[in-house]
């Protein structure tokens, strides 16, 4: 009887295969986690600050503002604000305890205002010229909560988390 030493063939062949399967999924994966890694912030940064202000605003009236013009602590516009790829944020309202953000990101070309190093059209395409929608809803205490609405034409697998 021969003693065997080393892999077969197929053996070899069969962990090629395997690992050929996992590298077909993990890499499209990582392309998403590292595109949502490096534009979450930024989409979290351009709306943070109008959520902040529409909370103080809550906390202080116990209703919504009617219009952005009342929210003091916050400066609508690109010009003030130097987003990253978020051209514009602004807020509708809707009701006393509901309102909307709608944050909108450069599209590929545009020129952002100067003095705005840094900001500009993101480098994946999927995130050019899309919308943010977060719904803003109030109780009659003060309190705001902010909700990803799925209207939002920036892909899902994209969402930051906005929350609370």
């Amino acid at each position: 009887m021969k003693l065997q030493k080393g892999f077969t063939l197929i053996e070899l062949m069969i962990v090629i295969a395997i690992i050929g399967i996992l590298a077909s999924v993990a890499i499209p994966q990582y392309k998403t986690y590292t595109t949502r890694a490096k534009t979450s912030p930024e989409l979290v940064g351009g709306v943070r600050p109008l959520q902040l202000a529409l909370a103080e605003y809550a906390a202080s009236e116990l209703a919504l503002p009617t219009t952005a013009t009342q929210l003091v602590q916050w400066q609508p516009g690109e010009v003030n604000n130097c987003l990253g790829l978020v051209k514009n944020v602004a807020y509708t309202y809707t009701s006393a305890t509901a309102g909307v953000i709608t944050a909108t990101t450069y599209t590929t070309g545009d020129t952002p205002a100067a003095g705005c190093e840094g900001a500009g059209a993101a480098d994946n395409v999927e995130l050019s010229n899309k919308t943010l929608i977060i719904n803003v809803t109030a109780n009659t205490n003060g309190a705001v909560f902010f909700a990803v609405d799925t209207a939002s034409t920036v892909p899902a697998k994209y969402f930051p988390k906005i929350g609370g």
